[in-house]
């Protein structure tokens, strides 16, 4: 059972910010809640992405389908830093309110951000275009996150089997990442 915290929200992450250090790049008040599943969706890769050097991870509404992810506590104040970061004043995704069930079976209501554009959804075996991909970084943070935060293994196996672009992030956003991890 998760407690409410005044003047707090919830956040479901499934990209990058499955990554502590790369949330608390820009949202120093996260906290590690637990791991949840989004129902009928899956994870998928659509824009490119100058600082990652590569697309960046979506949401897909796709019956049958799910996503794992983090469920992190954030302070209303870090609200507008998430947007910032997800891209919602550029319009590149948007936040949606959705309901994610944690391993106990409990429903929570959290924040997440799906993309503006999104590809069609793909069948289990149909791999992502050369174009789509997530970079080297990109998708290393991804797997650094979902292993620890301890996502159920055969997710994180379907993870790895992800192709990427063999590009690497930018050198700032690299730099970023090593600074946060002090």
């Amino acid at each position: 059972m998760v407690t409410p915290v005044r003047d707090t929200f919830l956040y479901f992450a499934y990209g990058s910010n499955l990554l502590k250090r790369r949330i608390h790049i820009n949202n120093p008040s996260a906290v590690f809640v637990g791991i949840g599943r989004l129902d009928e969706h899956q994870l998928d890769f659509i824009k490119y992405s100058d600082h990652w050097r590569g697309a960046s991870a979506t949401i897909v509404p796709t019956k049958g389908r799910h996503v794992w992810g983090a469920i992190w506590r954030l302070h209303n104040n870090d609200l507008k830093s998430l947007d910032w970061q997800e891209g919602v004043d550029t319009n590149w995704y948007f936040p949606k309110i959705i309901n994610v069930i944690t391993p106990c079976g409990t429903n929570l209501e959290c924040r997440t951000y799906q993309q503006t554009i999104n590809p069609p959804p793909r069948t289990e075996d149909e791999e992502i275009p050369h174009d789509r991909r997530p970079s080297i970084t990109y998708l290393d943070c991804i797997l650094n996150g979902a292993t620890e935060c301890k996502l159920p293994e055969d997710y994180i196996e379907k993870l790895k089997k992800i192709p990427h672009n063999g590009q690497k992030a930018s050198p700032k956003m690299i730099e970023k990442l090593k600074l946060s991890s002090n």
